[in-house]
């Protein structure tokens, strides 16, 4: 009996011995386009999660990066060594968005005694969007940086999105395209020390058919670097969007969704039957960030506008944006 106790005490050393130490890992990825036609030729770069050696420290250390191309069928097979447990992958190619963070998680529970990570060579099939029609659109990272200030609570107050910035009195904006209205109400601390609040976060539109929709997407880093449709949706607009933030005793509660994206339409006209002849399109990517659970009533926003009427392209040319001398902090490098 001790001298099975003693084989299992040495298995359980060897198993804490190998998950500090480089094990194998593989994966193969399947490049195609948004057709489903395979993509050849294109840069796969993977790499192999590393961490650190007990009493080092904290985190991971830098990954083993392998690197190859896929074949006339759009695969590409790689290896490498890592203790971490996780692949992570990415994929470039002229003409083409990359795409990146596709994570493979490993475990080294089955296996081991092979000094391989399973699953081995599991397939990850990755979507490239071709490079179309990149154009030039006024975009920024709104309140990135310094944190804009909602200028007055209780009351809808009116931002420009080409002079983000705004309406007057308060700022330089001419145009009216969003109208935002933040209000709260505050009361004492909750028991752990917290204040209490109820808010409510509107965005509205000055023109009866201006509207905004939501859409759905990975984060920045995840996908691909086109992170929405090229195209901005003709129907569909909502004439405003509502969210909710409170912090109780019993509970908090803050409405949104990590994977929250936007289309809008702005500046919209009809003619006599209810066709549209001009309209100003535009995307948000992420939530519109306003600071429901403080008192310092900031808004921060990304947002892309395309200024010529019924042109509903949204594919952003970073190396051309239409706004001018942009604080680093501002600047958008996302398609």
């Amino acid at each position: 009996m001790r001298f099975l106790t003693n084989k299992f005490m040495m298995f359980i050393l060897i198993l804490a011995f190998d998950s500090v130490n480089a094990q194998e890992g593989c994966v193969t990825v399947r490049a195609i386009d948004e057709s489903g036609q395979v993509v050849s030729n294109a840069l796969v770069s993977a790499g192999f999660g590393t961490m650190i050696k007990p009493g080092w420290g904290w985190g991971g250390g830098k990954p083993n990066i392998v690197k190859g191309y896929t074949d006339t069928d759009g695969i590409c097979v790689l290896k490498g060594e890592g203790n971490s447990g996780e692949i992570a992958v990415a994929i470039t190619k002229d003409g083409y968005y990359g795409s990146g963070g596709f994570n493979v998680a490993l475990t080294n529970l089955t296996g081991i005694a092979f000094n391989k990570w399973q699953p081995w060579n599991p397939t990850l099939e990755i979507v490239l969007k071709k490079k179309v029609n990149p154009i030039p659109l006024y975009s920024i990272k709104y309140g990135s940086g310094i944190r804009k200030r909602i200028p007055e609570l209780d009351k809808a107050i009116a931002f420009d999105l080409e002079k983000a910035d705004w309406v007057a009195p308060y700022g330089r904006g001419e145009t009216t395209d969003f109208i935002f209205r933040l209000d709260r109400q505050l009361g004492g601390k909750t028991r752990s020390g917290y204040q209490i609040f109820d808010a409510t976060f509107n965005l509205s539109f000055s023109a009866p058919d201006d509207g905004i929709q939501s859409v759905y997407a990975k984060l920045s880093g995840e996908g691909s670097e086109l992170r929405l449709p090229r195209l901005a949706p003709e129907q569909g607009y909502e004439t405003n969007l509502v969210r909710h933030a409170y912090e109780h005793d019993n509970g908090s509660f803050v409405e949104r969704r990590e994977d929250q994206n936007y289309f809008f339409r702005v500046r919209t006209k009809k003619d006599e039957k209810g066709n549209i002849v001009s309209a100003l399109y535009g995307k948000i990517h992420g939530e519109i960030d306003a600071d429901l659970s403080r008192t310092n009533n900031s808004i921060r926003f990304i947002y892309y506008l395309n200024t010529t009427p019924n042109d509903r392209n949204l594919e952003f040319d970073p190396k051309r944006n239409l706004f001018k001398n942009l604080k680093s902090t501002e600047q958008v490098t996302a398609p």
